[in-house]
């Protein structure tokens, strides 16, 4: 459709014009180290009015693009009555990178925000406006570049092409490590369009080999998979029709890359034998040795292609701008991206085995259903126009004094996106050999952050999920020298490992008792002590940062079944752990008496009765206040000055060598508050923030709840009870 009069009118070169130019004040601001901020500064034209209220925006819609956009936008903001809007008048308005739509009031609010407008031209008339003003391309840009329609179109697999042109020879960091450039066992060569695609087998002394690898949801099974029966059918090479759609869309897509080699796991393991094992825990090496990976970000099913065209909603405004006496660039303008799009959240993400996919390579090409998206090292780009450089994160978070003090232990690290962090981390690690690596809270808090990230993502078959991160577990115990992995855990930190808890609850799962019985039953290879016991919960451990605790319980010994005894980050058949410590039995965990003063039971009792009956989602289970294996147990885990992290047993009956057995149920915290204490202020804030979440995860609340001051009254109570060390064997 065309403008209408009034949208015609408005001057969008201008506002252009004055973006750039607000852009180009901002970033050498910035490259000086300033603070900018445009409202400070007056731009002459750089608001325009634009129809006299939204109502007449409304009536203009039915015949013009922008007034239908910008009247779109207004109904998302859920205005209860828009009569509240009546004789606004609609201004445009420049705002550094983007045009924006707005209201004016006339009141003390001035100007509020209706909508964004984007502003788009072609790519290499955006590059050379760049030029000429002297911008850079950054997060917020104030030009974007207008995508093809068609992800398949040449002119989208050049951008792409380009983008890993420019890494492969601008980047040294991004480089594969030397030392997984080693091809795997199986590629499949992608031919040509006179060529169809065909298995290779590779050998261990084959070198200078290029491969992309694949990320993507089955969804289903595959059509074509690699069998002793399709072995033979695959060497000789098979047309691409015949592939399932998304695997035809990745060969063309490396195809046009320039890589002659793909890594499919569907067509280079052979499916339902004993290889897929092996094959399983080469992954750091498969992926963390290809040239790039190709992520599948939008299509949840393998039948589904992924080079689909896209909805693009450009409207053209008549304002072409010569930039050379033979051509003349056309300007379009579209409703504000959304941001969410900016992100994975599609099938990919969900699933488990693709989160070490998309955290062990060094170069990432995803095909999202909005755009194609670069990752690597360095920066991110976004094929309409956005590159995030790591660098420019890094001066914008730190200060020029700090600048050099990007060490081990500071908290720049942790601000990173997960995929940075790990790049990152071992750089970050001390150099000396002679540091206390294994006794800082840092050395494991990236794993921690990978298990909290990790634990919700979907399996078809959940025994898979300690296999499915074995790939980063490697990786990461060679970052921090090797320390003995232990189902999920790291031996190392075991007594901080075991005090993970679900989120929103500490002692009682999410899931009914009868649905955790049923998951035992099911997956009984993992022990109870790892997270990998638990349903699709997010697992958190808070003690991640805390270097402040000191250890009560000692480890005696680790026992781990593996499927592959040559394998220590494989696949588990069961695990013990012997630990000895200060231990005080229970009869049970719930005693509905707990509310009665008059109950004959102690603090730690009632609090704990409480605690269940406050995370029991529905009634409570039986087993809580009649254990099956006897009893209850309570172990002292970690503790300093006014804080005690606990461990919760339950006895399942067996006694092993005069030694009881027990599965882990969960976790304590006790703390004590006391201004008069030798607590320093620090300490004493942290419990304090502690006490209000945990009384907010309770449901208490401070006006009401009369058992607030329980935990200080229990660790009081704790601290004064001699309790007995003793040995016990978790399961």
């Amino acid at each position: 459709m065309p403008l209408c009069a009034t949208c015609d009118s408005v001057d969008v070169l201008n506002l252009l014009l004055i973006c750039l130019s607000q852009c180009r004040d901002k970033q050498e601001a910035l490259s000086d180290g300033e603070t900018y901020d445009n409202r400070l500064k007056n731009y002459e034209g750089s608001e325009v009015k634009h129809h006299g209220d939204i109502f007449e925006v409304e009536k203009s819609s039915k015949d013009c693009d922008l007034c239908e956009a910008i009247f779109q936008a207004f109904k998302r903001t859920n205005v209860q009555d828009a009569e509240v809007a009546r004789g606004l008048q609609i201004i445009f308005r420049a705002s550094c990178n983007k045009i924006e739509v707005c209201y004016n009031t006339d009141a003390k609010e001035g100007l509020i925000k209706l909508c964004g407008l984007d502003v788009y031209m072609d790519e290499p008339d955006v590059e050379k406006l760049f030029r000429v003003g002297q911008i850079k391309e950054d997060k917020s840009p104030p030009l974007l570049k207008i995508m093809e329609k068609d992800p398949g179109s040449g002119r989208s697999f050049e951008i792409a092409s380009r983008w890993l042109k420019n890494c492969v020879e601008s980047h040294s960091s991004c480089r594969p490590p030397t030392e997984l450039q080693k091809p795997p066992r199986r590629l499949i060569h992608v031919g040509n369009e006179t060529q169809n695609p065909f298995l290779v087998e590779t050998f261990p002394d084959l070198q200078h080999v290029e491969w992309l690898s694949l990320s993507y949801c089955w969804g289903g099974e595959p059509s074509l998979k690699l069998t002793d029966d399709t072995m033979n059918d695959l060497k000789n090479g098979i047309p691409l029709a015949k592939f399932d759609a998304t695997i035809q869309d990745a060969v063309l897509v490396t195809r046009a890359l320039g890589i002659s080699y793909i890594w499919i796991d569907a067509l280079c393991i052979i499916q339902g034998g004993s290889e897929w094992s092996e094959e399983a825990s080469k992954m750091n090496e498969i992926y963390g040795g290809s040239t790039v990976t190709l992520v599948i970000a939008s299509s949840c099913s393998v039948k589904k292609g992924f080079l689909k065209e896209r909805d693009l909603n450009y409207i053209p405004v008549a304002y072409p701008i010569d930039l050379a006496e033979d051509h003349r660039a056309k300007i379009f303008l579209s409703p504000e991206w959304d941001d969410s799009k900016r992100e994975y959240n599609g099938p990919w993400s969900n699933r488990g085995w693709t989160m070490q996919e998309g955290l062990l390579p060094n170069r990432l090409l995803h095909y999202t259903s909005s755009q194609v998206i670069w990752k690597c090292c360095e920066e991110q780009r976004f094929e309409r126009g956005v590159t995030e450089r790591v660098e420019d994160r890094i001066s914008e978070t730190l200060t020029y004094s700090d600048y050099d003090d990007i060490a081990f232990g500071s908290g720049f690290l942790w601000q990173l996106p997960a995929f940075l962090k790990f790049k990152r981390f071992k750089s970050h690690l001390p150099i000396s050999l002679d540091y206390p690596l294994m006794s800082h809270s840092d050395t494991f808090r990236l794993w921690y952050d990978l298990v909290e990230d990790f634990t919700p993502r979907r399996f078809t078959e959940i025994s898979d999920r300690l296999v499915a991160i074995s790939g980063l577990a490697r990786m990461y115990g060679d970052m921090i020298r090797n320390p003995t992995y232990v189902a999920g855990l790291w031996k190392e930190d075991l007594i901080r490992g075991l005090l993970w808890h679900v989120e929103g609850t500490t002692l009682i799962p999410k899931r009914s008792a009868n649905d955790i019985l049923d998951f035992r039953k099911n997956f009984p290879d993992f022990p109870s002590w790892s997270w990998a016991s638990v349903g699709y919960e997010v697992v958190k451990n808070d003690l991640k940062t805390d270097n402040s605790l000191g250890a009560l319980s000692e480890i005696e010994s680790i026992q781990i079944g593996r499927v592959d005894p040559w394998d220590p980050f494989g696949a588990v058949k069961s695990g013990s752990v012997t630990i000895t410590g200060p231990l005080r039995r229970l009869p049970r965990l719930y005693n509905k008496e707990w509310v009665s003063a008059e109950a004959s039971m102690s603090k730690l009792e009632r609090h704990i009765s409480e605690i269940v009956e406050k995370e029991s989602q529905e009634s409570i289970a039986q087993r809580y206040s009649s254990p099956p294996g006897g009893h209850f147990s309570v172990l002292r885990m970690l503790g300093c000055t006014g804080l005690l992290y606990l461990l919760v047993l339950e006895a399942n009956g067996r006694i092993l060598n005069g030694i009881n057995v027990y599965r882990r149920c969960g976790i304590l915290k006790l703390w004590y508050i006391d201004p008069s204490s030798y607590a320093s202020p620090e300490l004493i804030a942290t419990l304090k923030n502690m006490e209000t979440s945990i009384t907010a995860q309770l449901g208490l609340h401070k006006e009401t709840s009369k058992t607030q001051k329980i935990p200080s009254a229990v660790f009081m109570e704790v601290e004064r009870e001699n309790w007995v060390k003793e040995t016990v064997i978790i399961v």
